[in-house]
């Protein structure tokens, strides 16, 4: 009655969605208090105050034809906001014409794929990884090959080496990352640019570096590494989803560089894709809603606050972890060796509600995410003490 491959997919269930549900039937059981969800990465802040003002106006502007349908690339505005924004960023230089207005990084992910994979295409995708990649992968009957880092989450070039063949497509880049929370630094950056266009040479086709990053903005401690100074075939991937705290409202975009060859081909292909997936164009009221901001940038301190109070008291508990550099996942290791019983066991007796380390292809790890309220932060100490002598023993 259903698609062979969706059947495998449904009996491969999210753990991220389980602990989500399990969450939600704790809560009618519980107080709220009483239950710790760090389960799921929802934006713990409201949008900034400047989000509301451009959405007040856009609201009330007697824009003709304000919610009909719209240019497939996205309104000009939003572009423009955003080409200005990553020519700043990144120094580089961006304009509107080469940038797509998406359904959020997972569509723009999935048009992307769309747009250059041919049947059986290989995609490196580096481990542990954001689960979903496999499943947008295998939509356009490409290959997914993970490639585990290192024990540090640093990017073993060793290995990447050895996964290249004639038939690489991309390689996607999360950073910061999802589920551990490190940034790849400007030298790893560099060394992969070059291993990948000593590729190029050898096989006489280039590989695209898609580099995802949904909390671009949200780093902290170290200086945000730079991707277009590293290699010329990048595909990047923003959204507003955990930046301005409008997860549900489902916009994003892919950018090119002035600098990406064939850049215009490359953009045709992601607007009818952008078309043809059944997208269409991203929601338009949030694009005007974005090309009236006065400013896309955001103060990441609060989410800073989160990180530094959970990892005093994860690493007080016992637990052993890297500290996360940005975004808003930390990645312990789980006392255990089997983490999904870890967490199952967390979840019942404690009604800790996390993620095991195996739905990101990394066992004997477990994903938080502190983008929660500071008081459910605050008051998880005493149960992460308890929960790390209960497993310890």
């Amino acid at each position: 009655m259903i698609s062979s491959k969706v059947a495998t997919a449904l009996d491969n269930h999210s753990w991220i969605r389980t602990m989500f549900q399990e969450g939600k039937r704790l809560k009618m059981q519980f107080e709220e208090k009483e239950i710790f969800d760090f389960s799921i990465g929802n934006p713990a802040l409201n949008p900034p105050k400047d989000f509301y003002d451009a959405m007040n106006q856009v609201i009330e502007s007697p824009v003709k034809g304000k919610h009909g349908y719209g240019d497939y690339q996205g309104i000009f505005a939003a572009r423009q906001k955003i080409a200005f924004y990553l020519q700043e960023r990144f120094s580089v230089d961006f304009t509107p014409n080469h940038i797509v207005m998406t359904v959020g990084a997972a569509g723009a992910m999935n048009v992307v794929l769309k747009s250059i994979l041919n049947e059986q295409d290989e995609v490196i995708v580096l481990s542990p990884y954001f689960l979903e990649y496999e499943g947008y992968i295998q939509n356009f009957n490409g290959k997914i090959v993970p490639v585990s880092l290192n024990n540090d989450f640093s990017i073993n070039f060793e290995s990447i080496k050895q996964a290249l063949s004639k038939t690489t497509k991309a390689i996607i880049l999360n950073s910061p990352h999802n589920p551990t929370g490190i940034i790849h630094t400007q030298q790893e950056l560099n060394e992969l640019g070059k291993l990948l266009d000593d590729y190029e040479h050898t096989f006489n086709q280039p590989i695209y570096v898609i580099y995802d990053t949904p909390y671009e903005q949200l780093i902290f401690d170290s200086v945000y590494s730079n991707p277009f100074s590293a290699y010329k075939h990048i595909i990047f991937i923003g959204s507003f989803s955990k930046e301005l705290g409008i997860s549900g409202e489902r916009i994003g975009y892919i950018a090119l560089s002035s600098d990406t060859p064939n850049k215009e081909t490359l953009t045709s292909a992601l607007v009818y894709c952008n078309r043809i997936l059944g997208f269409i164009h991203a929601p338009m009221l949030m694009q005007r809603i974005i090309g009236e901001m006065v400013t896309l940038k955001i103060d990441p301190r609060p989410y800073k606050v989160r990180r530094d109070l959970i990892v005093s008291i994860l690493r007080e508990a016992g637990f052993e972890f890297i500290d996360p550099q940005g975004g808003f996942f930390v990645f312990p290791k789980a006392p255990i060796e089997d983490d999904i019983e870890f967490c199952v066991e967390a979840a019942k007796k404690f009604k800790v509600l996390t993620v095991p380390g195996s739905q990101f292809g990394r066992r004997g790890y477990f994903r938080l995410s502190y983008s929660v309220p500071l008081e459910q932060i605050q008051n998880s100490k005493e149960v992460f003490h308890a929960i790390y002598k209960h497993f310890s023993n």
